[in-house]
């Protein structure tokens, strides 16, 4: 079946974390339906945790919100409130995208694994719930850099470039960070973070699948 790929958004509440928090992924683990509207579980990826957790949450429109989970590098939280319109089209067609919907640079990332047939009440569905969305691919592929920031992907986009993966290695962390005139933890950082959504978009993270058997 096709594999539709589309970018949703700006979305307001998002756009402005993101731009308060420039690397930063959030993934949407898990959706259920409650006497309140939807209750989600989200995966929050940042440099700054307990940051996030002071200043960011407050400006998203989540309703209540629950702090799970910190440590070092990962939020995990449940928000329960009414969705955005954009969470009925999958209600309207009777598909469901695939998990986990991806948040970063204020986008919602979504993919759809479905019948062609589905595609026009998709884009039906879409249109008349005003949604603001561009499709960036129909097909049966799959981009891992889908995952990544937009500074992850300029910084691993350098290193390559500079030979950083090149096997000798012919450029060092320090060189990277003189370069693009940030501090050398701030990229191994970055870097270590986006090797690792490569790794577990192309290998997947059973932690994941844990997640969802126990649910």
């Amino acid at each position: 079946m096709p594999r539709v790929r589309l970018k949703v958004g700006p979305m307001p509440d998002m756009k402005a974390v993101a731009e308060q928090f420039p690397d930063t992924i959030i993934r949407f683990l898990a959706n259920y339906p409650t006497d309140e509207g939807v209750c989600s579980v989200l995966e929050i990826r940042t440099d700054d945790p307990e940051r996030f957790v002071r200043d960011a949450l407050e400006q998203w429109d989540m309703g209540t919100v629950e702090v799970l989970h910190t440590d070092d590098s990962t939020v995990v939280v449940t928000t329960e409130g009414q969705p955005p319109e954009g969470y009925f089209v999958s209600e309207d067609i009777e598909y469901h995208p695939t998990t986990p919907v991806v948040a970063r640079d204020g986008y919602l990332f979504i993919e759809f694994v479905m019948p062609e047939s589905k595609m026009a009440a998709m884009w039906k569905s879409l249109d008349e719930r005003n949604v603001e969305y561009h499709v960036q691919s129909i097909t049966d592929g799959y981009d891992v850099t889908d995952s990544l920031t937009a500074r992850q992907r300029e910084i691993l986009t350098v290193a390559i470039e500079r030979g950083y993966y090149d096997n000798p290695r012919t450029c060092s962390l320090t060189t990277l960070a003189e370069e693009l005139d940030v501090n050398k933890s701030v990229i191994s950082g970055v870097l270590h973070r986006a090797e690792g959504e490569i790794i577990k978009d192309a290998l997947g993270d059973p932690r994941e699948n844990k997640m969802t058997e126990t649910q």
